[in-house]
């Protein structure tokens, strides 16, 4: 798939600076995280599109078997780093893709994907996977980059990201995220739309954004509508943004 490729080519190259993004490694989500799903000691959890292996770490404190799955070979060698930093075991990594999980049915009681989804460029698959690899009553989640409700402004958004990332597909609104779940075998538990910032430069320097990319995507968001424009303030230091977080439970 040329998503795919463009995955592994944006990824691999700059896999360190997921490892020190902060982000991704950003405590207070990883700790709300846990609380929510409260995984047991010895709970098989996958870890979806694992990045540098935050979300594999933090479930490896908590004495969790985790499996940790990316396509991108660099990533995993820069989680390997993450993990071995944290003194914490319990981790296998495995390069794989969420569209085809190579993995028996009703393996996991945990299935976690932390800002990955917008990547996967088919969701319904993705998540039938996701779904198919969870036991009964096992939970799913997702947090991951997402956009007010709304035609324009989930257009325009998603304009904005591929212009940082040609690999992006698609972030998807919280109307969004629910239509796409109706069609699996889950009951959502919570879904909640959490307003952040991105932080710029680093925003822009972690992908390696071209300064012509940069220019252009200011001019996106100076030519929102006046309603969009209540959502997404910004200056040369932020862009208003929002993140979805899901949990739902395999029927």
């Amino acid at each position: 798939m040329e998503n795919q490729s463009a995955i592994k080519n944006n990824f691999g190259s700059k896999a360190i600076n997921y490892r020190l993004s902060s982000t991704h490694s950003n405590l207070i989500d990883l700790e709300r995280m846990i609380d929510f799903l409260k995984p047991k000691p010895d709970d098989m959890v996958l870890d979806v599109a694992t990045g540098a292996g935050h979300t594999a770490v933090a479930f490896a404190r908590n004495k969790c078997s985790v499996v940790a799955i990316d396509i991108t070979k660099e990533m995993i060698l820069e989680a390997k780093k993450t993990l071995l930093h944290s003194n914490v075991y319990g981790v296998e990594f495995l390069e794989a893709d969420v569209h085809r999980l190579p993995f028996k049915d009703e393996t996991f009681d945990i299935v976690a994907c932390r800002f990955a989804a917008h990547h996967f460029y088919n969701i319904q698959k993705a998540l039938q996977e996701m779904c198919r690899v969870l036991k009964p009553k096992a939970k799913l989640y997702v947090l991951d980059c997402s956009v007010i409700d709304g035609e324009e402004i989930e257009r325009q958004i998603n304009r904005l990201e591929v212009l940082r990332d040609n690999s992006h597909v698609c972030s998807y609104s919280k109307r969004q995220w629910i239509d796409l779940l109706k069609s699996l075998p889950v009951k959502i538990d919570y879904i909640n739309l959490i307003k952040t910032q991105y932080k710029l430069p680093e925003w822009f320097d972690r992908m390696g954004t071209s300064a012509d990319n940069r220019q252009k995507i200011f001019e996106l968001l100076n030519n929102l509508s006046k309603d969009s424009k209540t959502f997404y303030q910004f200056n040369e230091t932020f862009i208003d943004s929002y993140y979805i977080e899901i949990i739902a439970k395999k029927i």
